[in-house]
């Protein structure tokens, strides 16, 4: 087997139809910019033109609080919310707008028997609300599979089965309002009120908003749409070229491992070559330890806004096993896979080859009309080098970028908005009345550690955003409820 990652050629002289580059594995296309609504993560259809789309109504309908998203985050405060106000804790009215047609959870990379990475009892509710009737336990009763879940002897259902849960569980809220772009939110003085501007359903009027709309993969790929290349985010929608002799994975976590099995199961009596190269010096496994899932933890989460920035930012760096890596099972399964793939192939028929290589960034890929033109740089050797792929597949993770800081905010609200200033719990800090709060989802692991990425500290968050709009407890949040002190 070639243990190089290909052999020196020189750049091809092609006409170049499109171009990435890349930092390392953060991807960036320069100068190109989205026109799509926000919704749930970055699969929303693409929103229309300013020139076809229509008016919003001209009536403002008023609401304590608008969600900008309804994907798991969201889902989350509004399934705590509904609980609440059926068991006469609050009156607080709400509205969350989400632009696809329904729950749309990584549903073009939910590769066939792909688990979740944490556990069941980590879902919407049940961190905060146990007894909830939108806990997975309460999904599994309705569906009357209970009993079968519990003797399959697993604390980790697929994905699948939780993108259900998930659509079981909006289902059961009208708040929750389906094929809905949001074009804009912005800060309307006189009235003291936010201004969404949500498509075909109206103009609305909200005393708080909670953006929880994810994040987009830092490829840019979505946007551009070449032919040959594809962030993993969307591979079940690529057709693959006719022609397929190599491809290339970028990336070393969970995504880029599940990818390559992926390939490995539907190009099996193939002869093509996999390439699988990450810009870090090994691929790791997450560290699932027990002391390090404290950090999904919601009395984690409090600790950590109280300590100083400094600190905070010297956590996040020491701790990114706990949230980046491959989970150390999959890791154990794919290596030996690998192993066996290497050192006993299939005998009497064509099998793919791959070679994996760390230690490899990745500086820019051209798509040209022989295939995508890669250039690498070898971090080992200081060496860079090209090679043609017929195709190439992107697992780099998600964008960092605050949805504060894309189009969607309007000017007013843009020119109140607070940068790099410490947030009142998960209030955002800006230049307006304390009775009137933004919050956003998932985007605050600077103040509140890690975990904060994750879906599963939605529920403990969102608890604090309650009790914070409602100016009293409605939630408990129980912040001695953990066992390793951060100070």
């Amino acid at each position: 087997m070639d243990r190089r990652l290909h052999s020196l050629s020189p750049k091809p002289e092609f006409a170049v139809r499109s171009c990435l580059v890349f930092d390392r594995e953060q991807l960036a296309v320069p100068n190109v910019k989205s026109s799509r609504g926000i919704g749930i993560g970055f699969a929303c259809r693409d929103a229309q033109s300013s020139k076809n789309r229509p008016k919003p109504k001209s009536v403002d309908v008023e609401r304590d609080l608008i969600g900008v998203g309804a994907g798991p985050a969201n889902l989350s405060l509004a399934s705590l919310l509904t609980t609440a106000r059926e068991r006469g804790l609050t009156s607080i009215s709400a509205t969350f707008f989400e632009c696809e047609a329904t729950v749309f959870w990584h549903s073009l990379q939910m590769f066939p028997g792909s688990l979740m990475q944490t556990e069941f009892y980590r879902d919407l509710v049940t961190p905060i609300d146990p007894t909830s009737k939108f806990s997975f336990l309460n999904y599994l009763k309705a569906q009357a599979r209970l009993d079968q879940f519990f003797c399959s002897s697993t604390i980790y259902p697929t994905r699948r089965e939780f993108e259900d849960y998930f659509r079981w569980v909006a289902g059961q809220i009208g708040e929750v309002i389906f094929g809905v772009d949001v074009n804009s939110v912005d800060y309307d003085v006189k009235k003291n009120l936010f201004v969404v501007d949500a498509e075909t359903h109206g103009r609305c009027v909200t005393k708080h908003i909670v953006f929880g709309s994810g994040a987009r993969p830092k490829s840019g790929v979505e946007v551009s749409q070449p032919d040959r290349i594809v962030d993993v985010s969307r591979l079940l929608a690529f057709t693959f070229p006719k022609t397929l002799n190599r491809i290339l994975v970028v990336g070393g976590g969970q995504s880029a491992a599940e990818c390559l099995s992926y390939l490995l199961d539907r190009f099996s009596e193939r002869p093509v070559r996999i390439d699988w190269v990450t810009g870090d010096t090994s691929f790791r496994a997450l560290d699932t330890s027990n002391f390090s899932r404290e950090t999904f933890s919601t009395a984690y989460a409090q600790m950590f806004s109280s300590l100083n920035s400094e600190t905070r930012e010297k956590i996040n760096q020491d701790d990114k096993a706990a949230v980046n890596g491959m989970t150390p099972l999959y890791a154990q399964a794919l290596y030996q896979r690998l192993y066996r793939l290497l050192h006993f192939p299939p005998p009497d028929k064509a099998y793919p080859v791959v070679h994996v290589q760390a230690n490899t960034e990745v500086v820019e890929t051209r798509e040209e009309p022989a295939g995508v033109s890669v250039t690498v740089h070898i971090v080992s050797t200081a060496e860079t080098e090209v090679v043609v792929y017929d195709c190439v597949i992107l697992c780099t993770g998600l964008d960092d970028e605050s949805i504060l800081e894309s189009s969607i905010i309007g000017p007013e609200l843009r020119r109140r908005l607070h940068k790099n200033q410490d947030r009142d719990g998960y209030a955002v800090s800006w230049d307006g009345p304390p009775d009137r709060m933004i919050f956003v989802q998932s985007q605050n692991k600077a103040t509140h550690g890690l975990g904060d990425t994750s879906f599963v500290t939605a529920a403990g968050r969102n608890a604090a955003i309650l009790n914070s709009i409602s100016g009293r407890e409605i939630y408990k949040i129980d912040e001695s409820d953990l066992l390793v002190a951060l100070k």
